[in-house]
């Protein structure tokens, strides 16, 4: 939505909300998104990594910190 305020001679232009050049969260690069895998574990191990955090961050953290995978160089975190 464009407001148009008169202010003597001059129009000022405001604009509120909308879609704007540049805005909003840069996109992910292919490699990076996430991607919904269903796996079976037993109920104590879900409670347990609910309890830790979100599932899918501990357990990314925890396979890297055991050295099973490694993170791209361009990984954000």
């Amino acid at each position: 939505m464009i407001n148009v305020i008169h202010k003597s001679r001059l129009m000022e232009v405001k604009m509120h909300g909308g879609n704007r050049i540049g805005s909003g969260r840069k996109k992910n690069a292919s490699h990076l998104r996430r991607e919904i895998v269903t796996i079976r574990l037993p109920k104590w191990m879900i409670m347990q990594l609910k309890n830790e955090g979100e599932i899918g961050c501990v357990i990314e953290y925890e396979l890297i910190k055991a050295k099973f995978i490694v993170r791209p160089s361009d990984y954000k975190s």
